[in-house]
């Protein structure tokens, strides 16, 4: 989807995710391809934009029955703890986090001053989120639209997930041909399979 983008082809790898909130926030693209933890990047990048001037659409891209598709989500981020760890850092990550879903401080910083989704149960009505990207996320869900599930947990390593991304790159700038992204993706995924299972 890099017809009439903000930039020409050749310029993609020269762009970041702060160019393209950017240009979304001053006007100047009419579509922004990113999720509801974007909104207090966008709204940090305005003086214009106001909630109501925000929406979110499904991807559609023209296969069966998709009609009925909801929005895109998922993660690839996770609060973890090391278990290799020593007990005095395991104890004081785990106090960490539960103070930031208990305590009204940590609360606040999660719903109010990042806008993030928060499906904790230690969140009551008056602690939800204040990111309208949410209320829509949560609208297409109450009615019935299908949620389609970012799957990074199943890509088989960063190393994978940038040769195809490097192949994408090469393509979208007309540098490469739809082939390298082809043998990027299988035999990239074939190679990391193998490493995985090797005896």
């Amino acid at each position: 989807y890099i017809t009439d983008s903000t930039c020409e082809p050749s310029m993609i790898s020269g762009k970041t995710e702060s160019d393209a909130t950017a240009e979304f926030a001053l006007g100047e693209a009419v579509f922004y391809q990113n999720g509801t933890w974007a909104y207090a990047n966008i709204m940090d990048n305005t003086d214009s934009l106001t909630d109501e001037d925000l929406g979110m659409l499904p991807i559609y891209i023209g296969v069966e029955g998709e009609e009925n598709q909801g929005l895109c989500t998922g993660s690839e981020n996770y609060w973890c703890v090391n278990k290799n760890a020593s007990e005095e850092d395991i104890q004081a990550t785990l106090d960490f986090l539960t103070w930031v879903i208990t305590s009204e401080t940590g609360k606040t910083a999660l719903s109010e001053k990042m806008g993030f989704v928060t499906p904790f149960s230690t969140f009551t009505e008056e602690d939800q989120v204040v990111n309208p990207l949410v209320t829509i996320s949560n609208q297409y869900i109450e009615d019935g639209k299908e949620p389609v599930a970012w799957n990074f947990t199943t890509m088989p390593s960063e190393n994978w997930k940038n040769g195809v991304g490097s192949a994408l790159l090469e393509y979208a700038q007309g540098t490469g041909e739809w082939d390298g992204v082809v043998t990027a993706f299988v035999d990239g995924w074939a190679t990391e399979y193998a490493a995985a299972n090797a005896e």
